[in-house]
């Protein structure tokens, strides 16, 4: 018991008592040994630099044996009370906001790599030949992958730091992006997407640890809501990245296709910018102090508490080292039990247990409940509204479509796309089709006589029980026994070079509209709930928002456009991202800072999980829709009303 404790408790030593310094002073004549920190001697005539001088810490925090060889197992309590202190001299300034901005593009980065998806898709799954029931796994799989990242990276910045794992984080994230924009198959695209969204699921729970333990308490849950409200950017670079690099239809998706290095490559690769910029930001920001103090540097901690005064002293104009504060130094706690590899290993799985221990098994369970239930209905959100604009769209389409009887074309040239039309009995004689889309196209008992077809694309196009007759179908993917089916006649008709085409034919009904509307109604949302968070919190309470879900699903019924379906949609997003930077604010304020990164990563994790199961689920219609998010809405009120 006494091993596991050590790292908790301090020796009985003439280093027992906490010391005056500034932070000036600190680097110049601090010395720092096992057992003790004190200043030099030789210091106390020098301008600026105080003396140690012994004092003991508060009689409250302590408490001895017999021998009185272990004091102080509550010794997190003054940590945290001296980093309050340290918050409060050093102030808020340009320190704060360059870590602030640092993860907001870290959280832009996220959220874009996710909002790419929907624009990616119509491209992917033409190149990649992507069958029907694969569709949903390029969104499950950065679910799937952000949920392992969360649970890895939250545990690991327990020991390597905030800021550090940060960095690996969003490395591993910014490497296996890049790399999936040049992956040619599909099997290889998934493994590299699935390693990218493993990096960025480290974000949020590094990310806002790091955010909070570098704001004093006043300002923590806004800056964590303008850390947050990052998001609004990322959806914003989504819709403007695919407005200028993608095509804006289907049809114009597979002509596109043609190159080497097709569109949604180069698209893929700026949305790697965000986090290429996080990166190169968090060169100039410190490490957590907090992490510092926990892990027994003290003076590595000082040294940064000195920085970041200096830096917003320097941001407001004034002399960097004038006036600096002095903070009393907790004696050094003494650190071999944290470094021995057997004791490292059984906390780095117990921290994991000890979340559901009697201290905070309450806690975890009603926090984790709610935002695993609330970002359910926003997953599945994000399943159904596509889904129901789809089949608005495919409805719009077929009422379009153009029908074409008994008629007799004679010396028809046709080039560029032919769409949604339907040739029934009809004579080609003398025709050409060349460099032609055959879209959604359906040829029933037509002939064709002394017709060419060269260089061909098609999609959802069928020939059934037609006749060729001296006619040429040359570089094409019209298969016999496929788009050509087994009641067509060839009679004097060469057939070359076919090209086998996808084992299925990809919807080109779509347009890059649609996912537009919904990033653009959703990137205000996110960014009105970041305002929204700055309010009283007792204007945005949990159960007050969750409760609201509640009332909102009947909508989901009622809304059957496009507009009212991505208003809703919206309206959702604005109470569900107020939920989740309420969740993450009060995971950080619930638990001491050796375990806060790995419970909001365990419970992200159980949150995304959700998502991809939801999302594997599929659309359940608008009245079974309804009542699913008045379901989840219901048991996230009652784990928010618990709490």
């Amino acid at each position: 018991m006494e091993e596991e404790q050590a790292w908790l408790v301090r020796t009985r030593s003439d280093s027992e008592t906490s010391s005056k310094l500034s932070f000036g002073s600190l680097s110049r004549t601090m010395t720092y040994t096992e057992h003790r920190l004190s200043a030099g001697a030789e210091a106390a005539g020098e301008p600026g630099n105080t003396i140690t001088m012994a004092s003991s810490p508060p009689d409250n925090a302590t408490e001895g044996n017999e021998s009185g060889e272990l004091l102080d197992y509550n010794d997190s309590s003054i940590l945290e009370q001296f980093h309050e202190d340290a918050l409060r001299q050093t102030g808020c300034g340009l320190s704060q906001v360059r870590i602030v901005l640092s993860v907001g593009l870290a959280v832009a980065g996220a959220t874009l790599e996710l909002a790419a998806i929907p624009f990616i898709l119509p491209s992917a799954e033409i190149e990649l030949c992507i069958l029907l029931h694969e569709k949903n796994w390029l969104v499950m799989i950065t679910l799937v992958g952000w949920a392992f990242g969360a649970l890895g990276w939250g545990a690991l910045a327990e020991r390597l730091g905030r800021r550090r794992t940060l960095l690996s984080c969003l490395a591993v994230n910014a490497v296996f992006a890049a790399i999936a924009a040049f992956m040619p198959t599909y099997g290889t695209f998934m493994m590299a997407r699935l390693c990218s969204a493993i990096g960025s699921g480290g974000v949020v729970p590094c990310g806002a640890a790091y955010v909070w333990e570098w704001c004093g308490a006043g300002v923590r849950r806004a800056a964590l809501a303008g850390a947050g409200g990052a998001g609004a950017a990322g959806l914003f670079a989504a819709a403007a990245l695919a407005a200028a690099l993608l095509p804006p239809t289907g049809a114009l998706t597979l002509i596109e296709n043609k190159e080497h290095f097709s569109a949604w490559h180069r698209y893929l690769l700026f949305c790697t910018l965000p986090i290429l910029a996080s990166l190169v930001s968090l060169i100039w920001t410190p490490e957590s102090a907090r992490y510092l103090l926990e892990v027994g540097r003290e003076v590595d901690a000082m040294v940064v508490y000195q920085s970041v005064h200096n830096g917003n002293r320097c941001g407001r104009g004034g002399a960097g080292r004038d006036a600096e504060p002095a903070l009393p130094l907790p004696a050094k706690r003494r650190p071999p039990a944290l470094h021995h590899v057997r004791h490292s290993l059984k906390m780095f799985w117990q921290s994991f247990f000890q979340l559901f221990s009697g201290a905070h098994r309450r806690t975890t369970v009603s926090l984790g409940g709610t935002l695993l239930f609330a970002m359910a209905i926003q997953f599945y959100l994000s399943s159904y509204v596509p889904s129901t604009v789809g089949s608005i769209e495919s409805e719009r389409f077929e009422a379009s479509r153009v029908v074409v009887r008994n008629e007799t074309l004679v010396a028809r040239h046709y080039r560029g796309t032919v769409q949604n039309v339907h040739y029934a009995n009809v004579s080609f004689v003398d025709c050409t089709f060349r460099d032609v889309l055959l879209s959604h196209v359906r040829f029933r008992n037509c002939s064709f006589t002394n017709v060419s077809l060269l260089n061909i694309k098609s999609s959802h196009t069928h020939f059934e029980g037609c006749l060729f007759v001296n006619s040429s179908i040359i570089d094409t993917d019209l298969e016999l026994g496929g788009e050509l089916d087994a009641w067509c006649r060839v009679v004097g008709t060469a057939v070359r070079g076919p090209r086998g085409g996808c084992a299925r034919h990809a919807s080109l009904t779509s347009r890059l509209a649609a996912p537009l509307a919904r990033a653009r109604a959703a990137a205000p949302a996110v960014l009105l709930a970041a305002l929204l968070a700055l309010l009283p919190r007792r204007l945005t309470r949990t159960v007050t928002l969750t409760a609201a879900c509640v009332l909102l699903s009947p909508l989901l019924y009622i809304a059957t456009s496009e507009t009212a379906l991505y208003t809703v949609e919206a309206v959702y997003t604005v109470l569900i991202t107020l939920v989740f930077l309420n969740v993450t604010g009060d995971v950080l304020e619930s638990y001491p800072a050796g375990a806060r990164c790995t419970a909001h990563g365990v419970i992200l994790s159980a949150a995304y999980s959700s998502g991809a199961v939801l999302l594997g689920a599929g659309d359940a219609g608008a009245a079974l829709s309804c009542v699913l998010c008045a379901a989840l809405a219901l048991a996230a009120t009652a784990f928010a009303y618990n709490r």
